[in-house]
């Protein structure tokens, strides 16, 4: 977690305690305070005492067996407050699912979330891939959403997400770098990026990005299938659709 430089105004007490929070995804609701030490690399007095506060005011409770802890009630108070007030994935949701009933692809929405992309809205239709529900979380890495949220950040933003994939991925990085300059370079050609087996050799992926107008935050629009009926001359298609939609998108306030 990096500290703002001589900022009066930064409660570092208070950021720690939201990062042991965000240690908590879909993949991972139960943990223990080793597991937390190691995720955060806070001292292990420091997550001892933040645990317990946290469980103290209910956002952290007991779950069970291995002195594993998990998320309170009002942890999830709080997501749905923030999802009820987001209006762009309610608004994106009709036409995600008009997507996925034409051609049973599944549809994601999400934003960037530190290294990750967070799910807003989901579609799935008759089938599954991947069947992460709202709120879930994948590796901005290997996300397509994520690399179409990169594509189109200023160059500033981008290069300190860059320089964090590199930080906490080392030994991956020669890959996540080649893919990331390759989505980049789909989304100078084509307006959208393109994921060809990156998530699993058998799935594919189209993504665009959408800037809201009212206050330029960029999230990210992807339709995704079996590699076996979704090819790449197939995905430029429906990339075009993709790119008119998050103009339409663009103009909901968020």
């Amino acid at each position: 977690m990096d500290k703002p430089d001589k900022d009066r105004q930064y409660v570092t007490a208070l950021a720690r305690g939201l990062q042991i929070l965000r240690c908590f995804t879909y993949d991972r609701p139960e943990l223990t305070a080793r597991e937390l030490v190691a995720m955060t690399g806070l001292p292990q007095p420091t997550v001892w005492r933040l645990c317990y506060t946290l469980e103290r005011e209910g956002f952290l409770v007991c779950a069970g067996e291995n002195s594993k802890i998990a998320l309170g009630l009002p942890a999830l108070a709080l997501g749905y407050a923030a999802l009820v007030r987001a209006e762009l994935p309610k608004v994106a949701q009709p036409y995600m699912q008009s997507l996925t009933e034409r051609y049973r692809m599944g549809a994601s929405l999400s934003v960037r979330d530190g290294l990750d992309m967070l799910y807003l809205q989901r579609t799935h239709g008759d089938f599954v891939y991947f069947n992460d529900p709202v709120g879930a979380r994948r590796p901005l890495a290997t996300a397509p959403t994520g690399w179409a949220c990169l594509a189109a950040y200023e160059a500033e933003e981008r290069e300190d997400v860059i320089k964090g994939l590199k930080a906490a991925h080392p030994s991956d990085w020669p890959t996540t770098q080649a893919n990331i300059r390759r989505a980049i370079a789909d989304y100078q050609t084509y307006g959208f990026i393109l994921s060809i087996g990156v998530m699993h050799p058998q799935f594919n992926a189209v993504a665009v990005p959408i800037r809201t107008r009212d206050t330029g935050k960029i999230y990210g629009l992807s339709a995704s299938g079996l590699a076996l009926d979704w090819p790449r001359k197939k995905l430029l298609a429906i990339g075009s659709e993709l790119v008119e939609l998050a103009k339409k998108l663009s103009l909901v306030s968020n």
